[in-house]
């Protein structure tokens, strides 16, 4: 299953707290002939989502973090550094970088939103 069915499902089957879609930002090779083509043909997407069961983050349409978490009221948001910290499901603390996601102040604030009204 590609990664985008993926988040659809997910989307589907679990109830979502959380979600960004943004388009990808541009690298070296977007500003070539070859990125017009890919820019036409196809654009990349950025995903985050915070579900009841779990984030998932994508980044240019490809999986770099899908972790259970064991409580909603454990995720943490530090805007300084654009990280997120939660406990996965063996009591582990784990981060995530979400800088590539390029998060406006609107976004960051409905996070922090999302993340007190749910604890």
């Amino acid at each position: 299953m590609n990664n985008l069915k993926y988040i659809n499902s997910i989307h589907k089957n679990e109830r979502s707290f959380f979600f960004i879609k943004k388009i990808s930002e541009s690298g070296f090779w977007d500003n070539t002939i070859f990125g017009l083509i890919q820019f036409i043909l196809n654009r990349d997407k950025d995903y985050f989502s915070i579900t009841n069961k779990r984030i998932v983050y994508l980044v240019k349409n490809k999986l770099i973090k899908n972790s259970e978490y064991s409580d909603f009221s454990k995720i943490k948001f530090n805007s300084n550094n654009d990280q997120i910290s939660f406990k996965n499901l063996h009591n582990q603390t784990k981060a995530i970088s979400l800088r590539k996601l390029r998060m406006t102040y609107e976004e960051i604030q409905k996070l922090k939103k999302t993340l007190n009204q749910n604890k």
